[in-house]
């Protein structure tokens, strides 16, 4: 799966307003020194992917839960961690 960190975009109302967040750092940093969650290389190499991000990242199917469990519990608003 290909996500582009630098361009979530998010529904903000009821009415359907939607917004385009970048996320790139903030998740970088959740998933390094936020996060409850220490796999493996492989884990720190997407997470510094993601920090420097300029385009989409290919997420690896054997991280995909780990990236959900740490942007569902991050600081992120709502509206992003809703965001498909």
């Amino acid at each position: 799966m290909k996500i582009n960190f630098k361009k979530i975009e998010a529904q903000t109302s009821f009415e359907g307003a939607k917004q385009t967040f970048d996320v790139a750092e903030t998740v970088g940093n959740e998933m390094m020194y936020n996060g409850s969650i220490l796999l493996d290389i492989g884990f720190e190499d997407l997470v510094r992917e993601i920090y420097y991000s300029k385009d989409a990242v290919e997420i690896p199917e054997q991280y995909c839960k780990a990236l959900e469990l740490v942007v569902k519990t991050s600081r992120l608003i709502a509206a992003v961690k809703r965001a498909n």
